[in-house]
């Protein structure tokens, strides 16, 4: 029986850890409207990644489009794999395509929304938790 508590315990606090340790990013795309420059950081675009099934990100991604005739397209989200602008987002890579289209990506790690990487925090309530468990798990062993 202790062990069938600590091993839930465990996956508990675990799934707990993931959901704390997640990325946020905004997250949007043509042809919200809402989702060009110069981007209001609206908060309704706030995403957890590991809400919308990308739990492994670690970073925040914007692509911009150009096409032809000089229009532009949007799209902001997570990101599992690339490499950090050197200024966190704020310079872009940019790539010419074919038909006189343009792409450009910028990505960052350093915040939440940066547009972020949460910072690696453990809450009181994991803490105390995990506190509550180990002394339960001392007691049961004693008893017995």
């Amino acid at each position: 029986m202790k062990y069938l508590i600590f091993y839930g315990s465990f996956v508990i606090l675990a799934f707990y850890a993931v959901s704390v340790l997640s990325i946020k990013c905004y997250v949007c795309k043509e042809p919200d409207r809402k989702c060009r420059d110069p981007f209001q950081n609206d908060t309704i675009f706030l995403k957890d990644c590991s809400t919308i099934g990308m739990g492994n990100a670690t970073m925040c991604r914007k692509y911009m489009w150009e096409i032809g005739d000089g229009t532009r397209y949007y799209m902001r989200g997570c990101a599992v794999h690339g490499r950090v602008s050197r200024k966190q987002g704020r310079d872009c890579i940019e790539r010419l395509g074919t038909w006189k289209t343009k792409m450009w990506y910028c990505q960052c790690d350093n915040k939440d929304g940066c547009n972020g990487s949460t910072n690696i925090r453990v809450s009181s309530l994991t803490i105390l938790f995990g506190i509550i468990i180990f002394f339960y798990s001392q007691s049961i062993q004693t008893i017995q």
